[in-house]
């Protein structure tokens, strides 16, 4: 077979093979098929080019603008379109240890790529590839490029660090996406403090990205676990961390024994590197560490604001934030908490750049001590954010205990002291982790907690201790359920994996909505991707309804349209535009605008006139309009 023959064929077998239910079952022989190894080069039979005057025969990738955050002199993905040509395969990127049926999720993605007449390569990267700046690292190439967003309280807060990613000053502007009405929107927000008037432009900015396909957003994955019920009460079902997971403490100071046993004890699969929080580089330590700390605000399971270090205060003016600190507060050593410990934490973070708590200090100018138990915030600019996700994504560090460290960013604490709802006990790195209760922290006061969880707070003695115990993968995790070495699961389970689980006495799969979208990133520098007509094409193969109810059973949300802000939150506007499932509809789209097929189904892209339409779609100024408001006619006829 020439290499022609075997890229053609690979379009229309993958389309015979993956009918609209048939992915799941194909799922593990589709990833060892040959149509996935790629015939990088090869565009099939080309017709001849037909290039109207002044038209460039072929478009490369390139930056078609001027991005400060990109240090590179071209964009490492060769991906281009030639007049007439058959389309060349289409790399798109994933990791399978972002979540257990990421897999799955790409080769759904593939198929309606395929329906389309158009061949692809799967890359299954390692986690720590994915979240690479791909736009400036060889061998890192992708046209799209899917992951989940982090469950941090930040994304659920604020619609902030979903959305401000898509302007050009963003450093996680990956896929260098950018539309001026958006970024005007965007940067208005971002310093409107009134409430009322930021809603109405949040509205606008989701409205604006979903009707532009500004990224495939194609679902919110429940968080699933499983956990020992018949052992403990108490679960909190807080969304996008699940009932388990380490971002938010809820279900550890929640939890009622329902044995003589006290000690909680969890199972996962990642250990921590140090016991520095605040120059933590993310994943473990960065959410079992909090535990131990407080920030000035914490954020409930229905996402609301509610008092931690700080008890009431707010904006004086635009750039003015007066906070009064809560009383009575002893750091787990037996010191006082102060108005002066906030004033040197920032400083501190500010003078060492801590990693971890950027969001929290950027916005900030200087912070003045107003009395024991008062501090004012002097920002740089007006922040809309500062108290919704920086307040709660603050941690607070002891003065008496950092002040005579030369080097904070390579400080390892022996033993972490924090004014958190658990102390440091114990660390082996690799093996365990364990923190007891901080008997008179103020979350472990029933009637406190009843007022912050509502129907899902439980009242009694509630646990002395909670130890995680590394595993090396998930299914020594479910035998270490199962036998009662452990209590639960800290990590994310697929359905299957949590149906298995349940499979003993006293086992009980648990489940929690979502805000962080699973968001499949378009490559905006790629001709192709900057065509709108491909993108909405696009948007309505993606079976993203069919693999919720066949793949996940149900465990997910179809966002209406391209729409990253979670329904969950108090920031999602509904009323955004969708394009609907409809593979027929999207090859009408294309052939309208002037894409055809040869006689193996593959896709080509338009020629002659049609050619010089596309050429002009995707030209900076037109890449957020239909053919229509072009004035461009309608190729099929």
């Amino acid at each position: 077979m020439t290499q022609q023959e075997n890229h053609e064929g690979s379009v229309a077998g993958d389309r015979g093979r993956l009918t609209r239910r048939s992915y799941v079952a194909t799922a593990a022989a589709a990833l060892g098929t040959s149509a996935l190894a790629g015939c990088s080069g090869s565009r099939g039979q080309s017709l001849e080019p037909d290039v109207p005057d002044g038209v460039p025969k072929t478009v490369e990738t390139q930056y078609w603008r001027e991005w400060e955050t990109i240090d590179a002199d071209s964009p490492p993905l060769g991906y281009s379109a030639t007049a007439g040509a058959v389309l060349d395969r289409l790399p798109v990127e994933f990791s399978s240890e972002d979540d257990p049926w990421m897999r799955e999720h790409a080769l759904m993605v593939k198929r309606g790529l395929n329906d389309l007449g158009i061949a692809v390569t799967l890359n299954d990267r390692p986690l720590n590839q994915l979240y690479a700046q791909s736009w400036a690292t060889k061998g890192l190439e992708a046209v799209i490029s899917m992951s989940t967003h982090g469950p941090d309280p930040q994304r659920g807060l604020d619609p902030n660090p979903l959305l401000m990613r898509r302007t050009k000053e963003s450093l996680s502007n990956y896929d260098n996406y950018y539309h001026p009405e958006l970024q005007e929107v965007l940067t208005e927000q971002e310093q409107t403090t009134d409430r009322a008037e930021r809603e109405e432009l949040v509205d606008r900015a989701q409205e604006i990205f979903a009707e532009d396909v500004g990224a495939l957003i194609t679902l919110f994955p429940n968080i699933v676990t499983a956990a020992n019920t018949e052992r403990w009460s108490g679960y909190v079902k807080t969304p996008g961390n699940g009932p388990t997971k380490d971002s938010f403490v809820w279900t550890e100071v929640n939890l009622q024994p329902e044995t003589d046993n006290r000690t909680y004890v969890k199972g996962v699969s990642t250990s921590m590197n140090s016991l520095n929080l605040p120059w933590a580089a993310g994943g473990a330590e960065a959410k079992r560490l909090t535990f131990i700390y407080d920030g000035l605000f914490d954020a409930t399971p229905d996402l609301n604001v509610v008092p931690a270090l700080a008890t009431g205060g707010g904006f004086v003016d635009e750039t003015t934030v007066e906070l009064t600190l809560r009383e009575g507060v002893e750091w787990h050593d037996g010191e006082s908490f102060t108005a002066e410990d906030v004033k040197f934490t920032v400083e501190l973070y500010q003078e060492y750049s801590s990693s971890s708590q950027v969001p929290f200090y950027e916005p900030i100018d200087s912070v003045e001590v107003l009395g024991d138990h008062e501090v004012q915030f002097n920002l740089k600019d007006p922040d809309a954010a500062f108290m919704t996700q920086r307040v709660v994504r603050s941690v607070i560090i002891p003065k008496h205990r950092w002040e005579d460290v030369d080097n904070p960013s390579q400080h390892n604490p022996d033993a972490p002291v924090g004014t958190g709802p658990f102390e440091f006990e114990d660390w082996e790195q690799g093996t365990r982790f364990s923190a007891s209760r901080n008997d008179g922290h103020w979350m472990f006061d029933d009637d406190w907690r009843a007022d912050a969880l509502g129907d899902q707070a439980e009242r009694g003695p509630g646990i002395e201790r909670v130890i995680w115990i590394n595993v090396s993968n998930v299914d020594a995790l479910i035998g270490s359920l199962q036998s009662g070495s452990i209590d639960a699961v800290g990590t994310t389970l697929s359905t299957l994996q949590a149906d298995r689980a349940a499979n003993a006495d006293g086992i009980e799969q648990l489940s929690a909505g979502n805000y962080a979208p699973l968001d499949g990133k378009l490559m905006f520098s790629c001709p192709l991707i900057r065509d709108k007509e491909f993108r909405v094409a696009l948007a309505k193969v993606v079976d993203s309804q069919g693999f919720v109810e066949d793949f996940l059973q149900g465990e997910g949300t179809v966002p209406a349209g391209e729409n990253p802000i979670s329904s969950l939150t108090q920031w999602h506007n509904p009323e955004t535009t969708g394009y609907s499932y409809d593979v027929e509809e999207a090859r009408t789209i294309l052939e309208r605008a002037g894409y055809t097929w040869d006689d193996s189904d593959n896709l080509r892209f338009p020629n002659g006139e049609a050619w010089g339409a596309f050429v002009d779609r995707i030209q900076p100024g037109n890449t957020h309009k239909r053919r229509s408001e072009l004035n461009q006619p309608d190729f099929s006829q």
